[in-house]
């Protein structure tokens, strides 16, 4: 009988990078700082996270035919996962930057690549460090505005099974990674039973 070799050895514990949110001054200093960075619609991608909650390569892969500009919705179908497929209404901030784009459209991708013809813009990414650097905001990723956009909907007031639903999640135990309530929320919740009279 053969044993493994590596039965015995511990695996090493990687840190967890905590996740952040945006405050709302943090948000106007970023967005500020990609209408200065030479990057393809790097703003507007950043809005549609935060209004959306969509995960970067779903805002890139939207094609034309995924939106429903009179409906207002768009449907997502290259999620990571089956529950991943699913459509989110636009609010006003979405449905604006989306029509604004639709004058102007260039081939089937709402973010074409800037190099090449009728293909997907690929990666934010360097673009989106130089704004925040600009922004003076550390330790934020463009992932945690997707976060951000979980949280703040938590915060006011909306359930956890629609959140769970927009952002795509398969179980509610990874939404409730994404929406941790702050403080402040716990210390509301707990008092409201001054007024329920249990005693």
């Amino acid at each position: 009988m053969t044993t493994n070799p590596f039965a015995s050895v511990k695996l090493l514990r990687v840190p967890e990078r905590p996740e952040r949110i945006l405050t709302k001054e943090e948000e106007d200093r970023l967005l500020a700082a990609c209408s200065r960075v030479h990057a393809s619609l790097l703003r507007t991608s950043v809005l549609i996270a935060l209004n959306t909650g969509m995960r970067k390569g779903e805002i890139h892969g939207l094609q034309w035919e995924h939106l429903d500009l009179p409906n207002r919705l768009i449907t997502v179908l290259n999620g990571k996962t089956d529950e991943s497929h699913r459509r989110i209404p636009m609010n006003d901030v979405v449905f604006e930057l989306l029509s604004s784009l639709w004058q102007v459209r260039k081939g089937d991708f709402v973010f074409p690549s800037p190099r090449k013809k009728n293909e997907r813009f690929r990666d934010p990414k360097v673009g989106f460090m130089k704004a925040v650097r600009l922004a003076k905001i550390p330790h934020i990723r463009f992932h945690d505005l997707r976060h951000t956009f979980a949280t703040r909907l938590v915060r006011s007031g909306v359930d956890i099974i629609t959140v769970q639903k927009l952002l795509g999640h398969s179980n509610i135990t990874t939404t409730s990674r994404y929406a941790h309530s702050s403080a402040d929320a716990k210390m509301e919740a707990v008092k409201r039973l001054d007024f329920v009279g249990v005693r």
